[in-house]
């Protein structure tokens, strides 16, 4: 029950961080800058957790001098970090070739998690992880393989992309083990909020957006969807997962999102496509699998 209660969380959060792109891009089509974008919304989505919390929770801000500096380290890799990868691997390559490389992140998130928290590695799990990983390739339609080798910067910043999301996953699962989860995911995104806030300040998004209601519409459904609930549900998710399994099943993201993009921006959607998306949800599904009915 807890593993199907975890994967359901974190497709919850993958679905959720798929609506990125959808809301992402009415804001880029009006001239937005992408990093601008990714500081305003992880400030604002960070104060909204505060106002949460200080509402409904407020002894669940109080965290040791220990515990600060690990959250802060997970949130500097796993949200500042991973955003200005991610970001400049979208500029640098495109949507497609960014997205199969981070989703290279499953595989550095099941070596990490084996080194560093003592995760098995089931065949059941490698299973998953070549079958979501080739569903989110088909998904992406990214054949054209030369094309990587053609760009290495566009190839180091896709896959560095991958490292620190995977990185998130760890970091959280580590960090839910001793704080609540609520905790975890707020300090977490309040100090990835924070790093990004120095790089970018918020402000100079709002500004532009302030003054159209269509913009700051965009924004508020960015904020509160695609950021708090995506992040929260992921870092819920993880209190029940292994970080291994949480970041394969967060490979429904990519599927999630084309089919956004084909309901609410037009893009059509090719027969491979929809394989893709069978492929992950096969993914997902395998790791319901207990590992004590498998031989390891």
């Amino acid at each position: 029950m807890n593993t199907s209660k975890g994967l359901l969380m974190v497709s919850c959060a993958g679905i959720c961080w798929a609506t990125t792109g959808l809301f992402g891009t009415f804001l880029f089509r009006e001239g937005l800058d992408p990093i601008n974008v990714a500081s305003t919304r992880s400030v604002l989505a960070a104060i909204l957790f505060l106002c949460f919390l200080l509402a409904a929770h407020p002894k669940k801000l109080i965290v040791s001098p220990k515990q600060i500096f690990m959250l802060a380290l997970g949130g500097l890799v796993g949200i500042a970090i991973f955003n200005i990868f991610y970001l400049s691997a979208i500029d640098a390559a495109g949507m497609s070739t960014a997205v199969v490389l981070l989703y290279t992140s499953p595989v550095f998130a099941v070596l990490l998690s084996r080194i560093f928290l003592g995760e098995p590695l089931s065949r059941i799990k490698i299973a998953a992880l070549v079958i979501a990983f080739t569903g989110v390739v088909m998904v992406a339609e990214a054949f054209n393989f030369s094309a990587f080798l053609d760009n290495p910067h566009s190839v180091l910043l896709g896959l560095g992309a991958g490292l620190f999301f995977a990185l998130l996953s760890v970091f959280g699962k580590y960090l839910t083990g001793s704080t609540h989860r609520l905790t975890t995911s707020f300090y977490l995104l309040f100090t990835g909020s924070l790093f990004l806030a120095i790089i970018r300040p918020p402000w100079l998004a709002v500004m532009e957006i302030i003054s159209s209601p269509s913009l700051l519409l965009a924004l508020t459904a960015l904020v509160v969807i695609s950021t708090f609930s995506s992040h929260f549900l992921y870092i819920y998710g993880l209190s029940y997962l292994e970080a291994g399994k949480a970041s394969i099943a967060v490979a429904i993201e990519p599927p999630a999102a084309i089919f956004l993009a084909y309901f609410f921006l037009g893009e059509r959607l090719a027969s491979v496509q929809y394989a893709g998306v069978i492929m992950v949800l096969a993914a997902v599904f395998l790791l319901r699998i207990p590992a004590k009915k498998v031989k390891e």
